[in-house]
């Protein structure tokens, strides 16, 4: 999901927490019934209403669409008369943290991909043993996943970003 689309679903529910919360209210009789009556006595022919209801509408959608669309869980690798090869992005994080944790002293790996055109940018949550030099093995990392991936997948990675949350030795 790209960022236009979280903004537009926390508008989204935010919105609708708004709409529960009117809910909860009137049937707790702490919202006079009257009000609520005349609110919706008034929607028959008020066009705002109708242009609310459509916007909901296509966000709605809009949001469907972006969480079942295939293409944002997964990338097309080969397309061809043979037919289509594709990975998915759970796979490419897989691989990327397993990839890092190859490097001496890097462990407790979780990698995190995002989808960019036809690139993928990699960030990767590990810890690290005391005693390694944190710049050194952040580049090593980089190296290893930046080359791995492209060697398996043939797909560019635009960035790798590295966060050691924890600086300690393995349990």
């Amino acid at each position: 999901m790209n960022l236009i689309d979280r903004i537009i679903l926390t508008i989204y529910t935010a919105f609708m927490a708004c709409v529960s919360a009117v809910t909860v209210l009137c049937s707790l009789d702490l919202i006079p019934h009257r009000f609520i009556a005349s609110v919706i006595a008034g929607i028959p022919g008020n066009t705002m209403y109708c242009v609310g209801g459509v916007i909901l509408l296509l966000v709605s959608v809009r949001l469907l669409i972006a969480n079942v669309s295939p293409s944002s869980s997964s990338l097309l690798l080969n397309d061809s008369e043979n037919g289509r090869v594709q990975v998915g992005i759970s796979a490419i994080e897989d691989y990327a943290a397993a990839l890092a944790q190859e490097i001496y002293g890097v462990f407790n790996v979780k990698a995190i991909a995002e989808r960019k055109d036809e690139k993928i940018s990699i960030r990767i949550n590990a810890s690290i043993e005391p005693g390694v030099v944190i710049p050194s093995a952040s580049e090593d990392v980089k190296n290893n996943v930046r080359e791995g991936l492209k060697k398996a997948t043939a797909i560019e990675v635009d960035g790798v970003e590295i966060y050691f949350k924890q600086i300690k030795a393995q349990e």
